[in-house]
């Protein structure tokens, strides 16, 4: 299986109007892959399927509308992050199904492939919110799978036709009875019941309109499944997972509800001036809503508000204008309309001249704004008659631009708040202050963003670090407080990452980590802290690291943290062979990081004692591959991404096995999470990569070779671990479209001999430059991967 970037198959027909109602992932690899057809074993050869247009254009729209509910769209990735972490047991696991489980469960199926499948919130958007996401296929999920079709009919196989087939007959049965659809929900906007009505009418037209000879039909016949199971196991895992958690559905199944009525609803403002807006009239069908149905209307925008629920107006805002967009919500929680944006402007201006910050109180955030908007329109203009190349490259330049002002926007100094009491330094904070900063710099990102897609539609979007710098620190140690309402404020605000930046060390963490309030502290150890535990040369100083939330120690991470440590000589080093090195029970730990402009940026999960070393790692038997690897297995070696089979021995022609590779990527991209879980029967808990395997398949990495198994002891060929090569691309954002596959493999004499589930994940690493050709240009695909060969291809992402 390779990451592409397109939509395709979902799963039940219900999950076009409810998204999680139906409990399975809308996802190109979505069913397909968890079940186990078409997708992922990759030695498999596997036949390229065409999604019907029609199914790509519904999902397309659903998936449109969500992202146009912004604050649902961050809740709901993460919600996504959050499931990925959530460690159950089988017993919970049962009963959080219900009826599922107890209609499925017999000998063979393991109640955590069943979860896996019914939890239709574990998403499927892509960070930058422009297509779905690939959901990673399971090899128990197929074995259970395997069990509960055998049940239906014997005879057949579950293919991705079959689900294509399935999914083409609910869309148009949906179609078909739009009119019953509507009905239901007018009947539950009128009442004064529940969603039942609407649910009821999905799960009618799911089990009586759609043609009980499909294979999917015969399944859930079979089991007697009906959608009021699945929504309560959906409600049921939305429960325990807490209110973030339920917000998702609702901004799901709004979605859903958006996409039913979108051609069906009608919106008229009200009186519209420079500086208010009447929230007007909301009609389905020709009926006013309001006339039954009481809707709360509120604002999405920085310095704009809804008054007295009758009109968008400016909030404290006395010079210059904002924008802002309505809001309408019904009953049931459901955010039914999204308006079109409306620009207020102030009617005085007052003019502020700068008097200083004083007391610790914020400076405003910088105007790269501005600068960043009039560049981005004076590159529109650029576009016109532009060359393909040209435009590349002004589309770069505006991608650049507005990184950079965010960037800028994002910076706050907040040295003056820091003081010095026994050694410790702490800073005051104004945790209102800081959250109004956040929504101005997320407005003005907004801004930025939109002006951005309107030049590149296909722009990815530029997320906010908030940068908290408090300077240049002299004290031993510094106490930093995160207030939960801060954080909160953070991610209620699209914050992706929270900065904490002193005398040029940098933290970064997500908001959604800690939902206490939270203390980061920083100690400055003596350099012999190190140099007492090893001959190599300590290239940085030496810090302890210390999170505390909720009054108690955090030592692991659910969402790996940003570590950027200065390196003040960095000349003096080969700074290729610099590692972050963890010091424990008298020994360095090496978790590698990259060297730029005189910092090494690395990503770690736990914290501890921590420094950076340059570490020279001899091998004496690596002569023959000098020339072409050698200095390639010495930096992967001093990141502690490579080991050698013996004492100074890397035997560089020996094969590599799969589980070696994986260790190798998971090292690599810094992946590596104690508590992630695999299924494979050839994998036990004793085994020294367990780890790296569980990481790897929890991030999508590997799949098995065969039905449970993954084969850790099995050579990997060139083509495997090109694909293994791309899905961890895929992790950075790196992606190649569907149209340049063929192109990226042309300079193969053998590309026709690559398997044809492995040919994406070849062109992607052919096309970054992964892996090339061998003697006569033949890639090879089929041949094992030697250690030398391995290291090769590691060193060249290290450098992506």
């Amino acid at each position: 299986m390779t990451m592409k970037k397109k939509l395709a198959v979902t799963t039940l027909s219900a999950s076009i109007m409810f998204a999680s109602i139906a409990g399975l992932p809308l996802s190109e690899q979505g069913l397909a892959s968890k079940l186990g057809i078409s997708v992922g074993v990759a030695s498999a050869a596997v036949a390229p399927v065409t999604i019907p247009t029609s199914v790509l254009e519904k999902l397309s729209g659903l998936h449109d509308e969500l992202a146009r509910d912004e604050q649902g769209f961050q809740v709901t990735k993460d919600v996504r992050d959050l499931i990925t972490h959530q460690t159950l047991t089988p017993t919970q696991m049962k009963n959080l199904l219900g009826d599922v489980w107890t209609k499925l469960e017999q000998p063979g199926v393991d109640v955590a492939s069943i979860f896996a499948l019914i939890n239709g919130l574990d998403l499927f958007y892509d960070d930058a919110g422009t297509t779905i996401g690939t959901i990673i296929n399971n090899a128990s999920v197929r074995n259970a799978v395997n069990v509960l079709f055998h049940g239906v009919d014997p005879t057949k196989t579950l293919t991705t036709q079959d689900v294509i087939a399935y999914q083409e007959a609910a869309f148009n049965a949906l179609e078909a009875n739009k009119a019953d659809l509507l009905l239901s929900v007018a009947q539950a906007f009128s009442s004064g019941g529940t969603l039942d009505s609407i649910k009821g009418a999905l799960n009618t037209i799911v089990t009586t309109k759609i043609s009980q000879d499909l294979l999917l039909s015969k399944f859930l016949s079979h089991y007697h499944l009906t959608l009021n199971d699945l929504d309560t196991a959906q409600n049921n895992i939305a429960t325990a997972l807490g209110a973030k958690a339920i917000s998702a559905r609702a901004a799901i199944e709004s979605a859903g509800i958006r996409y039913l009525l979108k051609d069906k609803l009608s919106y008229t403002p009200g009186t519209v001036t420079s500086t208010s807006v009447g929230v007007g009239t909301l009609k389905l069908s020709g009926v006013n809503l309001t006339s039954y149905l009481p809707l709360t209307w509120s604002a999405l925008g920085t310095g704009v508000k809804v008054e007295n629920n009758n009109k968008l107006v400016l909030d404290g805002v006395t010079s210059g204008s904002r924008s802002g967009v309505l809001q309408a919500h019904s009953k049931f929680d459901l955010l039914l309309f999204i308006s079109d944006s409306y620009t207020l402007t102030a009617t005085t201006t007052t003019t502020n001249p700068d008097t200083g910050s004083g007391s610790g109180s914020l400076p405003p955030a910088k105007d790269s704004t501005t600068q960043a908007l009039d560049g981005l329109k004076d590159l529109q203009k650029d576009l016109a008659g532009a060359s393909d190349a040209k435009k590349q490259e002004i589309f770069q330049k505006a991608q650049d631009a507005v990184k950079n002002a965010i960037q800028q926007l994002a910076n706050l100094d907040l040295s003056s708040t820091i003081k010095v009491d026994g050694g410790t330094a702490k800073p005051t904070l104004n945790v209102a202050d800081l959250a109004n900063k956040m929504k101005e710099i997320a407005a003005k990102a907004k801004e930025l963003n939109d002006q951005l897609k309107q030049l590149n539609p296909n722009a990815k979007t530029e997320k906010v670090q908030l940068n908290l710098d408090f300077g240049t620190i002299s004290a031993k140690s510094t106490e930093i407080p995160l207030a939960k309402e801060l954080l909160a404020a953070a991610i209620a605000n699209g914050v992706d990452k929270v900065a904490i930046s002193m005398n040029g060390l940098s933290l970064g963490i997500s908001p959604s980590e800690f939902g206490a309030d939270t203390t980061l502290k920083v100690t400055n150890q003596d350099t012999t802290v190190a140099t007492n535990v090893t001959q190599l040369p300590v290239a940085a100083g030496v810090y302890e690291f210390e999170f505390s939330s909720g009054g108690n120690k955090v030592s692991s991470f659910s969402t790996p943290i940003e570590v950027t440590i200065p390196v003040p000589n960095g000349s003096k080093f080969d700074t290729e062979l610099l590692s972050l090195a963890k010091i424990v029970d008298g020994k360095l730990e090496f978790y590698g990081g990259s060297y730029n402009n005189g910092v090494l940026n690395a990503v770690r999960n736990g914290f501890s004692t921590y420094t950076v070393v340059e570490n020279k790692v001899a091998f004496n038997d690596t002569t023959s591959v000098k020339a072409w690897a050698g200095r390639q297995i010495q930096v992967a070696a001093a990141k502690g991404i490579l080991e050698g089979r013996a004492e100074q021995a890397f035997d560089p022609n020996g094969l590599v096995t799969r589980a070696e590779f994986a260790k190798m990527i998971v090292k690599t991209f810094s992946l590596e999470n104690a508590n992630a879980t695999e299924n494979f029967s050839d994998v036990n808990d004793s085994d020294w990569f367990k780890v790296y395997v569980a990481s790897a398949v929890q991030n999508g990495i590997v799949n098995g070779k065969e039905a449970g198994k993954f084969d850790p002891n099995g050579s990997i060929t060139r083509a495997e671990m090109a694909v293994m090569s791309s899905r961890a691309l895929a992790l950075k954002g790196i992606t190649l479209s569907p149209a340049k596959v063929e192109e990226a493999l042309k300079g193969f004499t053998d590309a026709a001999s690559i398997n044809a589930s492995l040919k994406d994940g070849v062109a992607l690493a052919a096309s970054e430059g992964i892996v090339i050709g061998e003697e006569g240009n033949a890639f090879n695909p089929n041949a094992n991967s030697t250690r030398a060969q391995a290291a090769v291809v590691i060193y060249r992402l290290l450098n992506k």
